[in-house]
């Protein structure tokens, strides 16, 4: 289910009638947040303890042998999580309440600790003290990666539901600190709200249903390229790059977004290499620089501290060098997807009439490469783009023009 008014509705009728709620999904898609906002609109509090931090289930339970007053035995004590006793206290204190206490990362941890959250859940006790009837309790966990399998005597303790991000969920829950400009992607590409890096295909579509190539991150995709550390669009990481876009003078985005940089193989911006650590090498992160680039280039100016460049392909002077239309078009008949993508990238920087080579290049091919989106937003957004033939693109018909249409609109 995505995170909306109705998951909402849903789960506070399980806390009504004593169900415990779990919610299974990728690490960083908003659960936290989620209970958080499920209390605020119960009028209470919750209480989250991670526990993929726990070593053990004596650091949630507290259980110690401590010396018998005479000194001549021991016996069991137990000292609770202190948000375990947190949470305890309230729900003592506040006995109107229904406070949660939320156990996330619940299959994420030991198979003793998780054993030990069930064992509370269902026994609703501590040792010799019983919890607080009026204190409620939700788990969240994930089915992907190093997790501790549970059984189904345990899933049948829980009312399960598989969620996922919602970008409306998100913009209400980040609310008026919303950067403007990361809201204007979240409101105009919503399924972008939770992606992995270095996706196959540039999505340009909206549809949830079809994302034209776009790839849906799992936490296990971090560790695919061995050493190599991937960062993900995930809720969490929309809200850290909102809070710091708040924190950045917008003159320093200028200097960014004006300064050239490489990064591995392909030409970018230092404003682009910045955003990627926060977002991944996404669509979202393309989208975003995009947004930023129509924004300062409105108020702002265009100036520039280091001017970026089309790369020109091998293939481009033969092709430029073509007699007539079908020689040309066998021509691009025998390049690969890579030399067509950055031919068409080229016809639109050259400062030259390149109508005819732009219109047979779109019809050859299904979607400009990701690296040449990122770069063609990057030139739209310094005003390098040849105008007559980004014209003659967009009275092109197909997939690539519906695309790259879409993408320049925001310097319109």
């Amino acid at each position: 289910m995505k995170f909306n008014d109705t998951l909402l509705e849903v789960v506070k009728i399980d806390l009504e009638t004593g169900q415990v709620p779990a919610l299974m999904g990728e690490p960083g898609i908003g659960k936290s947040s989620f209970v958080e906002s499920l209390a605020r609109s119960m009028d209470t509090k919750s209480f989250t303890l991670a526990c993929n931090q726990l070593a053990d289930k004596a650091d949630l339970t507290g259980a110690r042998l401590v010396p018998t007053p005479d000194g001549q035995s021991f016996h069991q004590e137990f000292y609770p999580h202190a948000i375990v006793q947190q949470a305890i206290e309230y729900a003592r204190n506040n006995p109107r309440e229904w406070p949660i206490l939320f156990f996330d990362e619940v299959n994420r941890t030991t198979s003793d600790v998780t054993s030990a959250v069930l064992t509370m859940i269902t026994m609703r006790q501590l040792g010799k003290e019983k919890l607080p009837d009026n204190l409620r309790m939700m788990v969240a966990g994930n089915d992907k990666g190093n997790v501790t399998t549970l059984d189904e005597a345990s899933l049948s303790r829980f009312s399960i539901y598989r969620v996922e991000p919602e970008a409306a969920t998100l913009i209400d829950i980040l609310g008026p600190e919303l950067n403007p400009y990361v809201k204007a992607v979240l409101v105009e590409h919503p399924h972008l709200v939770f992606q992995k890096s270095k996706p196959t295909v540039f999505a340009v579509d909206g549809d949830d249903d079809d994302d034209n190539g776009s790839q849906t991150a799992v936490f296990a995709d971090l560790m695919d390229a061995g050493e190599e550390m991937r960062q993900l669009t995930t809720p969490r990481t929309i809200d850290g790059v909102s809070r710091w876009l708040n924190a950045v003078d917008p003159t320093k985005l200028q200097t960014w977004l004006s300064t050239a940089t490489t990064v591995g193989d392909r030409q970018t911006t230092v404003l682009n290499e910045i955003l990627e650590g926060h977002l991944g090498d996404t669509d979202f992160t393309t989208f975003l620089v995009a947004k930023i680039a129509a924004g300062l280039s409105a108020g702002q100016g265009n100036s520039t501290s280091t001017q970026l460049s089309a790369p020109k392909p091998a293939c481009f002077d033969s092709l430029k060098q073509a007699q007539s239309i079908t020689d040309l078009e066998n021509l691009i008949q025998t390049l690969t997807e890579h030399e067509k993508s950055g031919s068409l990238l080229y016809s639109l920087y050259e400062k030259a009439d390149n109508s005819r080579l732009i219109e047979s290049l779109a019809g050859s091919f299904g979607a400009l490469e990701g690296d040449h989106n990122r770069l063609l937003i990057q030139l739209a957004s310094q005003s390098l783009l040849d105008s007559g033939n980004v014209d003659a693109l967009t009275r092109t018909s197909g997939p690539v023009a519906d695309g790259a249409r879409m993408l320049l609109s925001a310097f319109n």
